[in-house]
């Protein structure tokens, strides 16, 4: 019988890795069956969301705004370039429901919102207006 050598931190690791997988799929369970990338860009006068959505039409995908929230939500639906009786050796792409929520900020002009899908790539834009709430408070010193 050979000598094992015993590293406890592998095991920490391990388990660490475990514990992600299970709160990965948790997550997953909640957002919907795969969660599209995101980028968001902020400018002078806009912010945009551009998101990755290969293989979605306009009509699979609903984008909402409520009490502060960007919602987009869609599903991405397998192809059917197979017959039944074909067999999948490989399926590394997601397919599913999806859901995504981003909190906007009060100052987007709900009305002059854009949306544009091309190439499986939307672009969200969102125009900021300028807060006439806004006021600058001048700090004294003593």
């Amino acid at each position: 019988m050979s000598i094992m050598k015993w590293s406890p931190l592998k095991d920490i690791l391990t388990m660490q890795e475990n514990i992600g997988k299970i709160f990965d799929e948790s997550f997953r369970n909640i957002q919907g069956d795969w969660t599209p990338v995101v980028d968001i860009i902020e400018t002078d006068n806009n912010i945009i969301l551009i998101a990755e959505l290969p293989g979605i039409n306009e009509d699979d995908m609903e984008i909402q705004i409520s009490n502060g929230i960007l919602s987009l939500k869609g599903e991405k639906k397998m192809c059917n370039d197979y017959n039944d009786d074909d067999y999948c050796y490989k399926q590394e792409c997601s397919y599913g429901k999806f859901c995504r929520n981003f909190a906007i900020p009060a100052s987007i002009n709900h009305t002059n919102i854009k949306a544009k899908l091309k190439d499986g790539i939307l672009k969200i834009s969102l125009v900021k207006e300028a807060n006439k709430n806004t006021k600058i408070i001048k700090v004294d010193t003593e």
